[in-house]
């Protein structure tokens, strides 16, 4: 009887079987897009071997298969990473196009070691060259983009790259290029000082960027982490760019051979004088900022790799300036302040970072258990860094200001409007600066990992476990010798008026020397499942540190924890397969900041060595979203958090420097809503808008704070347990948008805006009690570029040749062997018109403090440049 229903079941299924579609490809290198021979291809259906081949000499594939059931599609080539698609299904009679393009193991080898977040992460902030390169920014840095793609992220200054996140400042965030750590100069205290930061975007393989939440593989930092992949060309690339605002070179390739060395060269040089050319002060400014780098990495063996990076970096700024005017107030009330000047500003700051590093990776383990359907994956990694950070800076300031504050009128309809009405004040402060500072930070570091991953083809699970540890030592040296003062003398004598006083505001003099030694190490267990209905991933950290100087033992336990229920898609083709919609992320863990050196120097200048870390407890919960609007793809990120504080050092902020009060003076929270969608509003181009909520508050140990509110004509003074951090701001509005005129791609518009609530500050040497009581403000700014594209071989190669069995890679070969075209070595050129400050928004970056003849003070705003235009030009070879 069995037999009978069996054998009316196989009659049944024979008309299903017999149903065929088609399956095409072809299989290409990732990386370069060369196509790849006798790739093997293997159809599972029920977890039985249904048909298996090799791909012809041009990667190519063609399968007839059972239309109907759901297949399993396996891509192998010697080499290159496993690829893997479950759930495809084929309609009857139908050709379907499965193009696929394979990650080499090699590329993967160093990855694993410096990786910064795992695909998984699905709130983390991933952006490749091609993602930044339009983007119109001001200082041809990296971070700048920071602004508009990452969440919680602000600037103020567009002369700075320094940013701030989630109520922290610019000190908190971690840098690491290739695994190094990243430092930056300490006696900057304008943008308009600042040079190029470290990161070279045309050098940019992939960026990372974690808002907060970070697992304990990072360093002792209570905000960020910014981490820089630079590219591994696979062949030679160049690319050269230039502008109004200065230029750069970079030169990528690899050589051929077993042992293969892999070169990337950067070099870039800008000068801000036309931007500074539209502020308030007039003279004569002359910035010159170059950073030299090169990045090498040699194949000792198959599992050997050795890298070496070095950099140069030079920031030259000098000011001679001649006159200012500014004025400010409201429309019944206003006042200007006029100055004089003599003297000049140079500073310099020279940067130098070399490093290396000795990769191993283990053979890959694979073992099969055909009985169970098991297969495991087993593999080991190391890497040993070695780097050298030197800083030799120094400014030297000589500069009298005559000034003179007056009050003028504000009537519009009045016969004197703009006229002045009465002097509030007339004067002269002389600022004195001889400041010398020495750097040297050398560091060894070790991290390890192991991989163990096992699949189970009978239950389409799969089981990940990732085990990584380092060590990590710094020794440091500082020398600093500072001497600065400023006089201020008004009407002919110096105030305050004491006969037995020395005619000087503000005098700072110390000459330090520290030789201190940290050690740090961590443990971190990630363990992932996934089947066909759940994916879960958590992380399981512990961070050590100590340091020498303060003898201070610090833990750091950290975790991380994402889900996602999966759920099941039909594309146009009517394949299938399972994706993450939804992915739920929870996070926490403590995050210690031990100071470096700036924490250790109060207002005075003098040097705290008993300062401990400033300590903070992080709380994160969100969401991710993945969608299609109008078949394009769509990423909503949405994440609310809470970090408690305690052990801080407060400190003021003046421009971008940063001035601590060198001791543990405070306790404080931050909570706040971070949001943001990024996707193709536009197809192939990807749009950015960022929307963020932000309450920072500190409290001062032992002051009772007040704040002071108008009632009517009364002053009413009240105490509050916390005031707010001078990072404090309510909102933040960014978007990135990119837009092309239809049928017409070669013309592209990117966009980017950027609005958020002024930062507070308070008044300078009596900011205490009433502490950051007043708020600058709100900066607004949009910026925006017009690119044209004068040359796209890509595009070409698709216009002139028309047959769809070739690949864009091999037809963009043929375009290339042209001898007849002048630009067959040219792979794009672009041109763009750009317009920064396009509203001309006078946005503040400091105030100049100035008190009149009742001792009343008054605060001026020093603003930020205004609308200016730019032509820049980019070559890609």
């Amino acid at each position: 009887m069995s037999r009978l229903i069996f054998f009316f079941f196989f009659l049944a299924s024979l008309p299903l079987l017999a149903q065929k579609g088609r399956l095409i490809g072809q299989l290409t290198d990732a990386q370069t897009g060369e196509p790849l021979p006798s790739a093997a291809i293997r159809v599972y259906l029920n977890d039985e071997l249904l048909i298996g081949l090799v791909t012809d000499m041009d990667g190519r594939y063609d399968l007839s298969l059972p239309a109907g059931p759901r297949l399993k599609l396996m891509a192998s080539y010697l080499g290159f990473q496993r690829y893997e698609k479950r759930g495809l299904r084929l309609k009857e009679e139908e050709v379907l196009r499965l193009d696929i393009a394979l990650k080499t193991l090699d590329d993967a080898v160093p990855e694993v070691i410096v990786e910064s977040f795992s695909d998984k992460e699905a709130d983390a902030l991933r952006l490749s060259r091609d993602d930044i390169q339009n983007i119109p920014t001001t200082t041809m840095s990296l971070e700048s983009v920071l602004l508009y793609t990452a969440v919680g992220v602000a600037n103020r200054n567009e002369f700075s790259s320094q940013y701030s996140v989630r109520g922290g400042n610019y000190d908190e965030n971690l840098v690491y290029v290739n695994g190094f750590e990243i430092y930056r100069p300490l006696l900057i205290r304008s943008g308009q000082q600042e040079g190029l930061s470290f990161p070279n975007p045309d050098m940019l393989n992939e960026l990372a960027f974690s808002s907060g939440g970070f697992k304990a593989e990072y360093g002792e930092k209570m905000s960020s982490v910014l981490d820089v992949r630079y590219r591994r060309p696979s062949r030679f690339e160049a690319r050269a760019s230039g502008s109004l605002l200065g230029g750069s070179l970079y030169l990528g390739g690899r050589t051929e051979g077993n042992n293969a060395l892999t070169y990337t060269l950067g070099a870039r040089y800008k000068t801000t004088q036309y931007l500074l050319s539209s502020l308030d002060i007039k003279g004569e400014y002359v910035p010159r900022f170059l950073d030299l780098q090169a990045d090498l990495i040699y194949d000792l063996g198959k599992n050997w790799q050795i890298e070496a990076i070095g950099n140069y970096n030079t920031a030259q700024f000098q000011l001679i300036p001649e006159e200012s005017a500014s004025t400010s107030g409201l429309y019944n009330y206003a006042i200007r302040l006029s100055s004089l000047f003599e003297g000049q500003e140079i500073s310099s700051f020279n940067t130098y970072m070399m490093g290396t590093a000795l990769a191993y990776s283990g053979k890959l383990k694979v073992k099969t258990i055909p009985e169970k359907k098991l297969t495991i994956q087993e593999n080991s990694r190391h890497r040993i860094l070695f780097s050298n950070y030197q800083s030799q800076e120094d400014e030297r300031i000589d500069v009298i200001n005559n000034y003179r504050l007056e009050e003028v009128e504000t009537g519009l309809g009045a016969d004197n409007f703009g006229d002045v009405l009465g002097t509030l004040a007339y004067g002269e402060t002389h600022q004195y600066a001889r400041n010398y500072l020495t750097a040297n930070v050398i560091q060894a570091k070790y991290v390890g990992a192991y991989s163990y991953e096992r699949f189970n083809d009978s239950t389409f699970t799969e089981s990940k476990q990732l085990l990584k540890w380092g060590l990590t030592y710094k020794n440091e040296f500082i020398r600093d010798d500072l001497k600065e003062w400023t006089s201020f003398d008004s009407l002919g004598y110096t105030l305050p008026f004491d006969t037995t006083a020395m005619p000087v505001f503000e005098y700072i003099r110390t000459d330090t020397q520290l030789l201190t030694h940290r050690f740090s190490g961590f443990l971190q267990n990630t363990w992932e499942y996934k089947n066909d209905r759940h994916f879960l991933r958590s992380t399981l950290g512990l961070r050590a540190s100590y340091w020498s100087l303060n003898e201070e033992f610090l833990l750091a336990p950290r975790f991380q924890l994402y889900y996602s229920p999966l759920s099941q898609h039909h594309a146009m083709s009517d394949t299938t397969h399972w994706s993450k919609d939804l992915t739920f992320k929870l996070a926490l863990g403590a995050y210690h900041q031990p100071p470096f050196y700036r924490e250790l120097r109060n207002l005075e200048g003098e040097i705290n060595t008993s300062v401990r870390a400033q300590k903070s407890v992080h709380i994160l919960g969100g969401v991710v979203w993945d969608f299609s609007w109008y078949k394009r793809k769509f990423k909503l990120i949405s994440e609310l958090y809470y970090k408690h504080q305690w052990d801080l050092i407060p400190y003021d902020v003046d421009n971008v420097r940063i001035r601590y009060y060198g001791d543990n003076l405070a306790k404080g929270y931050i909570t706040g809503w971070d949001f943001r969608l990024n996707g193709e509003l536009v197809k192939g181009l990807e749009s950015w808008v960022n929307f963020s909520l932000l309450r920072a508050r500190e409290s001062l140990n032992g002051v009772d704070h007040k704040v002071y509110t108008l009632e009517g004509q009364t002053i009413d003074t009240s105490t509050v347990d916390y005031v707010s951090k001078p990072t404090d701001q309510l909102f933040i509005f960014s978007m990135y948008f990119q837009d092309e005129l239809p049928g017409a791609e070669w013309f592209k518009v990117n966009l980017a805006f950027t609005l958020g609530s002024g930062m507070h500050y308070g008044v300078p040497k009596d900011n205490i009690v009433a502490r950051n009581l007043y708020r600058y403000s709100p900066y607004h700014r949009i910026d925006i570029g017009f690119s044209l594209s004068l040359w796209d071989r890509a595009k070409k190669a698709q216009e002139a040749y028309k047959d769809k069995s070739l690949s864009l890679a091999m037809a963009e070969q043929a375009l290339k062997k042209d001898s007849k075209n002048p630009f067959r070595y040219l792979r794009s050129a672009w041109l763009s018109l750009e317009v920064f400050n396009l509203m001309a928004v006078g946005n503040v970056a400091s105030n100049t403090w100035i008190k009149d003849f009742t001792n009343t003070s008054y605060a001026i705003p020093n603003y930020l440049s205004s609308r200016r235009l730019n032509l820049r030009f980019r070559l890609d070879f």
